[in-house]
């Protein structure tokens, strides 16, 4: 992923720069802290694998290595990590932790990575300064190859385009909305795993839809 390039000069159709940061040309940052939420080398046993859309602005990660590397243990990674306090954080946990009913206790140990590996430029989650579907597609063999090294019982996607990822990884198709996918295809079986789609966790979806979707986790675990 280092030395990939597909995406630093992108701009979309009206000429808008969606180009992105390549965060793992640093590999400090990227194999310490590759996001606000997860240590990727310490997961790679995990049953569960959650697939979200993108990792936001490369100055949220950049600004939260800064920190971990003022003090480099595991016990202040955690302390950052608490910090973060994101609503889709702060959603996720309680969907993944109340559907449970006491099989997990945190998210320590689920596996989470991204449809898209770079970093957006500037300070937006949202907006027009990413094209989704190039990225997404330009990015898809990446995704592969840590579904091979995780290899998850479950694979969790959080909105449209990680499942749009997985439906060209390999080879099935989906519905054209994410709403009809989870209607239709509430649990979709691969040779090694199932994908369970999901709601994004701030969609505007009643709380109540979003948990049924996530207690169909539970049964494969």
């Amino acid at each position: 992923m280092g030395n990939c390039e597909k995406c630093m000069n992108l701009k979309n159709k009206n000429g808008k720069d969606c180009s992105l940061i390549n965060i793992y040309k640093d590999n400090e940052l990227s194999k310490k802290i590759p996001s606000i939420w997860t240590d990727w080398y310490n997961r790679i046993n995990s049953k569960i694998m959650i697939i979200g859309q993108d990792w936001g602005p490369f100055l949220d990660m950049k600004h939260l290595n800064e920190k971990y590397r003022d003090k480099k243990s595991k016990n202040n990674w955690k302390e950052l990590i608490e910090e973060e306090k994101s609503s889709t954080k702060q959603r996720l946990t309680n969907y993944m932790l109340k559907s449970s009913k006491g099989k997990i206790s945190n998210l320590d140990d689920i596996y989470v990575t991204n449809a898209i590996m770079c970093a957006r430029k500037g300070d937006k989650y949202r907006g027009n300064n990413i094209d989704l579907k190039k990225s997404t597609f330009n990015c898809k063999e990446y995704l592969e190859r840590q579904i091979k090294i995780v290899q998850p019982k479950i694979i969790l996607t959080l909105g449209y385009y990680p499942l749009k990822a997985l439906s060209n990884i390999f080879k099935f198709d989906i519905k054209d909305t994410l709403k009809d996918t989870i209607q239709n295809m509430p649990i979709i079986k691969e040779e090694n795993f199932i994908i369970i789609p999901l709601y994004h966790p701030v969609a505007q979806i009643k709380k109540e839809e979003q948990l049924n979707q996530y207690d169909r986790i539970w049964k494969y675990y």
